[in-house]
C-alpha cells in the first residue's frame, strides 16, 4: 500500500528539500505515535516534516539505534539528565544537548531559540524555534 502524497500542497511544491515523513502525533502523556487516516499513514512534507524530524531526534536516546549503521551516533543525550536533581545547570546542559542535535540536522539553517520548562520532577517541555534551509521558520514543542 502506498502512502498518499498531496502533490498540490504548498509544502510539497515549494519545500521538498525539507523532506517527507510519516506524521507523528503526541498523546496526553507526551508519547508519540504514527498518525493514521482511513487506515493508512498520514504523509507530511516541508515544515511539518522538519518539525517531525526534530521531535524524533530529541526523543531518541543517543545511540539507541546504533545497531543500524546509518543511525550510529544518532539521538539526544538529554535523557541522561532527566532524573537528575533539578537545577539551572542541568537545564543548561539539556539545552546544549538539544542544540548539538539540531546543529547536526542538514535541514536546519539556524537555531533561533531553545527554551526548557520544568513541568515537574522528571517532566520537561522543550520549545524550539529554528530557521530551515529554505528560510522558513519552524516552531514546536516536545515534552519529555
Amino acid at each position: 500500500m502506498m502512502i498518499t502524497v498531496d502533490t498540490d500542497s504548498e509544502d510539497y511544491r515549494f519545500y521538498k528539500t525539507l523532506n517527507e515523513d510519516v506524521k507523528l502525533i503526541p498523546n496526553k502523556y507526551g508519547k508519540y505515535d504514527i498518525a493514521l487516516a482511513n487506515g493508512d499513514y498520514v504523509n507530511i512534507t516541508g515544515k511539518e516534516s522538519l518539525y517531525n524530524a526534530i521531535v524524533i531526534a530529541i526523543m531518541t536516546r543517543f545511540n539507541e539505534l546504533s545497531e543500524i549503521p546509518v543511525y550510529e551516533d544518532f539521538g539526544c543525550r538529554i535523557h541522561e539528565l532527566i532524573k537528575k536533581t533539578q537545577s539551572d545547570m542541568i537545564e543548561y546542559e539539556m539545552e546544549l544537548f538539544i542544540k548539538d542535535v539540531l546543529e547536526q540536522m542538514r535541514r536546519i539553517h539556524e537555531i533561533n531559540e531553545i527554551t526548557i520548562t520544568n513541568l515537574n520532577e522528571d517532566h520537561y517541555k522543550i520549545y524550539f524555534k529554528v530557521t530551515s534551509i529554505n528560510d522558513e521558520l519552524v516552531l514546536g514543542e516536545v515534552e519529555i
